[in-house]
């Protein structure tokens, strides 16, 4: 399951204003700004982020975003309307819910200043800067935009937001700061949006399996309250530890492993797959056994299972083996300085990285000394860390990738001291 996590600045939802002065004939048709709003520059990009420049305001920087693409070329983000013609709309706010789809905020008050053109007496509207009221959502591929609906508000500027994926490619998000309490469903045959739980609930985190059925939780109570909803509407509460596996859902549960076959759109079933109980030769049999960590491998599909006696098993969806993890490499995802990739888990340590190997379970480790790290971007899709910062040598503002090898590539060298911001890989 794609997963990935980004960080976000501060929020403020507007309500639509409406011009009643002697000088006007009704309200404001906000519908006119979306003749503005037909597509965006993006389907080459391998990577969108933003610039800033010390002691320069937003008015003389300007509020944009630019994509780096195929080929290395920097290009300024451009949407443009029906008529094909850029008009020079600055966008606010980028985020990214998957690679083939990303969210575009543009500045609301340019648009609306292209269609309302107040006379004498009229009202002055000024939008807010945050305002969300033409917040479109990008297809990458085809480079169209479609409307966000309206009664749906969801918090881009501050705080999380997390996304998956079913094997159709549809898209699970929640938005919120530190705690979510709904999940929205892309459809992507025609991006259409619909929100997935009952209304009350409160979760930390969550993972959805290929067929659309959501798992969530609560990683601030010591059970979790893992719960599954299923597409029909039916909720399962899961008391054990669930997993997943190739987009399937498995748990541990009374000293065996259970695969939670999904039937039709609303129904689940308990499947034994094999016993799960290693105590050690020196403990009792009354001695207490349970899973106490467990880790995605995204390189071999499989998933790691750590027992409360510091043991780890990989198991495959129908067998499990013991395998050799160093002691002293602890790794939680919750942590700062851990993250992962498809291919290893790392632990940052300021100039120091220690990596797991997904596909050995070998520990190395390695240095980047030429450059200060600022921002790291990684995911369950690339084997590649990409991370924005400073080169030593001259001082310039870079961003960069770790590749596999451990090897560093200067993707994009910035010029007249900007630094580059908000950085959103998608290839």
């Amino acid at each position: 399951m794609k997963n990935f996590l980004l960080m976000l600045g501060a929020v403020a939802f507007m309500t639509a204003c409406k011009n009643d002065s002697p000088g006007n004939s009704g309200p404001v048709n906000y519908e006119d700004g979306y003749k503005y709003l037909t597509s965006l520059n993006v389907s080459d990009a391998k990577m969108i982020y933003q610039k800033t420049a010390t002691g320069r305001t937003r008015a003389e920087t300007g509020d944009t975003y630019y994509k780096l693409d195929l080929s290395g070329n920097e290009i300024k983000l451009s949407i443009k309307g029906e008529d094909g013609q850029d008009n020079n709309i600055n966008i606010s706010k980028v985020v990214k819910l998957s690679d083939k789809v990303i969210l575009v905020n543009p500045v609301a008050q340019e648009v609306l200043d292209l269609f309302y053109k107040p006379v004498e007496n009229d009202l002055v509207i000024n939008l807010d800067y945050h305002s969300t009221e033409y917040m479109s959502i990008v297809d990458v591929e085809t480079e169209k935009l479609y409307r966000w609906p309206k009664e749906i508000l969801i918090d881009i500027y501050e705080g999380t937001l997390k996304s998956q994926q079913d094997n159709k490619g549809n898209i699970y998000f929640t938005s919120g700061n530190f705690s979510y309490n709904q999940i929205y469903k892309l459809n992507i045959s025609d991006f259409t949006m619909q929100s997935m739980l009952p209304e009350g609930q409160e979760f930390t985190n969550f993972d959805v399996t290929g067929d659309g059925f959501i798992m969530y939780w609560n990683d601030n109570t010591d059970d979790k309250n893992y719960k599954v909803k299923c597409p029909g509407g039916r909720i399962y509460p899961i008391t054990d530890v669930p997993f997943m596996i190739k987009d399937e859902l498995y748990s541990y549960k009374d000293k065996k492993i259970i695969k939670w076959e999904t039937v039709g759109n609303n129904e689940m079933k308990e499947t034994k797959i094999c016993e799960f109980y290693n105590l050690p030769d020196y403990a009792s049999s009354s001695d207490r056994y349970e899973i106490q960590q467990v880790l995605n491998n995204y390189a071999k599909n499989t998933a790691l299972l750590r027992d409360n006696w510091g043991s780890w098993y990989e198991f495959n969806g129908e067998t499990y083996s013991e395998v050799e993890i160093p002691q002293d490499f602890n790794w939680y995802e919750l942590e700062p300085g851990c993250f992962y990739t498809n291919k290893a888990w790392y632990r940052q340590d300021n100039t120091h990285f220690n990596k797991l190997s997904m596909n050995d379970y070998q520990v190395s480790e390695f240095q980047v000394l030429d450059y200060e790290i600022q921002s790291i971007s990684t995911s369950s899709e690339s084997s590649n860390i990409t991370f924005t910062g400073i080169r030593y040598m001259d001082g310039a503002n870079i961003v960069g990738t770790i590749n596999e090898s451990n090897e560093i590539v200067e993707n994009k060298v910035s010029e007249n001291g900007e630094k580059i911001i908000n950085l959103i890989p998608l290839n």
